[in-house]
């Protein structure tokens, strides 16, 4: 030992450096859901959130029983009838993601064309656009951009 000085100077920078490492360790684990949250904020999108979509159905398939199912439900004196509106919407081979989320948006499916390229881009999807038809179910207004994401590239 050289000195009683330099012991001390080590034994306390030692102190400070274990007091540092015990109070960030005292912060505790966060939260899952305040991590998820947080991930959501800065635009993370999770498989799960795109899911099935379940306003997209296929040109050929008719939901008369579905929305017979759903007027059972409610009492004869509210009864509304929904008259379904199903858009369809073809792609071209060829077509890129500009084009294709322009005629979106002009057709009423979507209500921005440049947030659902934007989207497109930073999920690197764009050139998994599958050229086919497509029928959206637009009865309750423009569809979520990921519900059109999902059925695009699916």
């Amino acid at each position: 030992m050289r000195s009683l000085k330099d012991f001390f100077l080590g034994l306390g920078l030692g102190l400070i450096f274990v007091s540092i490492i015990w109070i960030v360790t005292l912060q505790g684990a966060v939260e899952d859901n305040k991590v998820i949250t947080r991930a959501k904020e800065l635009g993370m999108v999770f498989p799960k959130d795109l899911g099935t979509p379940e306003a997209v159905i296929p040109a050929t398939t008719p939901m008369a029983d579905q929305v017979e199912s759903v007027n059972s439900e409610a009492p004869p004196e509210t009864e509304q009838v929904v008259k379904e509106r199903i858009q369809n919407f073809t792609v071209m081979t060829g077509s890129n993601a500009r084009s294709i989320a322009n005629e979106l948006e002009n057709l009423g499916i979507i209500e921005d064309a440049d947030l659902l390229v934007d989207e497109l881009t930073k999920m690197q999807l764009t050139a998994r656009i599958k050229a086919r038809s497509y029928g959206f179910d637009v009865t309750y207004g423009p569809l979520d951009v990921y519900t059109v994401i999902k059925e695009l590239t699916r």
